[in-house]
């Protein structure tokens, strides 16, 4: 009975209308882009939902997505990078791989590609990024601290600041707290990343200043809660754990 009630005509329709008018709300809410997706969405109904569910509700939400869909799905851009290794075989085309590679969750070739490009290019800071995401997925930290430190002083606005955090999180994996403490004041002061603020209050708890642990993480909620909503729904993870970090202060 079940089963044919939602094989129903009337309840696909119903149900099709839900998800495009949830998908409405939360461009609405939460999308920068909301002018051109909200035409979208209107023009092509239930279709410009599923675009939508796609291209950008999947990716913000991080839902993870299982590594044989996505090897599936970028089938060509593996190709492609492939053929680009073959034919140019530049540093460049290696960076382009490891990073297909790592979209797909093949870890161990990401790194012989990205180590590839290195030894063809020394200075490239994309391929000491890959590694270095990719050493801090295994716990490699040690690793990751060398090519993080290469890479900010190569370029310390990497990824608008990304590469800084990855950096301060590898100290702080690392347990080194006095390079750790000082690289998260400066990217608290440059680039006010919500993680840094709950790395350097922990630092600040453990060595007994739980009067400034209070005051950096009150300062990160306040400018959380005050920025736009898509950068506070995205950081909802590290703002119950700043709170939950308060209540113990």
């Amino acid at each position: 009975m079940i089963g044919s009630l939602v094989s129903s005509p009337g309840i696909l329709v119903l149900l099709s209308s839900a998800f495009w008018m949830l998908m409405i709300f939360d461009c609405v809410r939460n999308e920068p882009d909301r002018q051109t997706w909200i035409w979208i969405l209107l023009f092509l109904n239930v279709a410009g939902a599923l675009i939508y569910f796609f291209a950008c509700w999947l990716p913000r939400s991080n839902v993870p997505v299982p590594n044989h869909f996505k090897r599936w799905t970028m089938r060509q851009s593996l190709w492609n990078a492939e053929a680009g290794v073959r034919n140019i075989g530049k540093a460049h085309q290696y960076v382009a791989l490891g990073n297909v590679l790592t979209e797909i969750g093949d870890l161990e070739k990401a790194i012989t590609a990205f180590q590839q490009a290195l030894d063809k290019e020394p200075k490239n800071i994309h391929a000491l990024w890959g590694l270095a995401y990719i050493e801090m997925q295994h716990k490699q930290f040690a690793l990751a601290r060398e090519h993080l430190a290469a890479l900010v002083k190569l370029e310390p606005d990497y990824k608008c600041g990304e590469g800084s955090l990855l950096y301060g999180k590898a100290l702080f994996e690392l347990q080194d707290w006095e390079s750790a403490k000082t690289h998260l004041e400066q990217d608290l002061k440059y680039w006010g990343h919500p993680e840094a603020a709950i790395m350097l209050a922990s630092i600040q708890r453990q060595e007994g200043n739980t009067e400034k642990a209070r005051d950096c993480l009150e300062g990160m909620l306040t400018k959380l809660r005050a920025a736009p909503i898509y950068h506070y729904r995205r950081h909802q993870q590290t703002l119950r754990k700043a709170e939950k970090m308060l209540r113990t202060l």
